[in-house]
């Protein structure tokens, strides 16, 4: 049996599931033991993983019936089967991408204040959910032959598809914009509000995907070998629906990361000072405390945060406190360090600003 499509898709569903369940999961973690609490945008977003485990169940159960291989390879015995349980797993597959969609814009109107951004992020997630929600439910109406009362034509449901799957993926590219609108304007540092822009961005990668994907619609759908060609279209759905949730993950991952710096840093600070008895120099570098004037200013939020550090808004109060910790060795020996009553030559000084 030659060109089976139904392995290649199995594996990727299989892989995709445990990478979006892995980044989902840190997302959790992050916000519930680093950062703000767990939100109704994570909620929507672990719905619609569970939608989307059980596409790949359905999926992956109706390899077994033929999809992924050519029509001439497979049981036709079975095919009803197959032609029974597929629009069932498109079904949830189009409304876990729809949901985690959802999930992405919820998160951005909690950090938008302007009425023109919300406004917009409305209007694309309600339009996502019903150009998509439409499609999925369209798809169980189509025409069989011979045609039944009230059944909806083969080019309008490809149509519909095509437009759906376009309009989602346009979406995407217009979405990673919003970030920048955003994050930019907080009081961080460069390095950081570019890092987080970008990882909110990456869900360009799933419009990407999703304009790809909705070009390869019709000629599958039309397509005699249809069960060949629908495996490597869900393929690219599956790619579709992980990219969006690694782009609604990551950026929550900046608390861990900050972690995971710390300890170095604490790691290397250890090694150098272990060396101090031994003659040296050593210099602590500086820190600076941010403290909110008002902890329940909902202008600070930003899903990167820690709780030890807020990025604020221009308008909100901020004390800044400095300490600058200098401290000084030099090696002498033991009859110059009583010599005259002077101390060690060690210096300490301590700046508040």
């Amino acid at each position: 049996m030659a060109d089976d499509n139904g392995p290649a898709m199995t594996i990727t569903m299989v892989v995709c599931t445990v990478v979006s369940f892995i980044f989902m999961c840190l997302r959790l973690w992050c916000k519930q033991n680093m950062s703000s609490k767990v939100g109704f945008d994570d909620a929507v977003l672990a719905l619609s993983w569970a939608l989307f485990l059980v596409f790949v169940v359905i999926s992956i159960q109706t390899t077994k019936w033929g999809l992924g291989k050519h029509l001439a390879d497979a049981d036709l015995t079975l095919l009803p089967n197959l032609m029974y349980y597929l629009p069932i797993a498109q079904f949830f597959a189009v409304i876990a991408i729809a949901v985690s969609k959802s999930s992405f814009i919820l998160t951005l109107l909690r950090l938008v204040f302007e009425p023109w951004h919300k406004a917009a992020l409305w209007f694309m997630l309600v339009t996502i959910n019903l150009s998509m929600g439409s499609i999925s439910i369209v798809q169980f109406f189509l025409c069989s032959v011979p045609p039944t009362p009230g059944c909806v034509s083969s080019d309008v449901v490809i149509g519909l598809g095509v437009f759906a799957a376009g309009y989602s993926a346009a979406m995407d590219l217009v979405l990673t914009g919003f970030p920048s609108l955003v994050i930019w304007k907080l009081q961080m540092k460069r390095r950081e509000k570019v890092g987080i822009i970008a990882s909110m961005s990456l869900g360009v990668v799933a419009g990407v995907v999703g304009i790809y994907k909705s070009s390869t619609i019709p000629a599958v759908s039309r397509s005699v070998d249809f069960t060949h060609g629908t495996a490597i279209v869900l393929i690219w759905l599956v790619a579709e629906f992980v990219a969006t949730v690694i782009a609604c993950s990551i950026p929550f991952f900046r608390p861990l990361l900050r972690l995971v710096s710390s300890v170095k840093r604490s790691k290397a600070s250890s090694y150098a000072m272990s060396g101090m008895g031994k003659g040296g120099h050593s210099k602590l570098g500086s820190r600076t405390d941010v403290v909110k004037a008002n902890p329940d200013d909902p202008s600070s939020y930003d899903p990167g945060s820690d709780k030890d550090e807020q990025p604020l808004n221009s308008n909100s109060g901020v004390v800044h406190r400095t300490d600058i910790f200098t401290v000084e060795y030099g090696n002498w020996s033991g009859n110059e360090g009583s010599n005259n009553g002077h101390s060690a030559p060690g210096q300490a000084r301590r700046e508040m600003c």
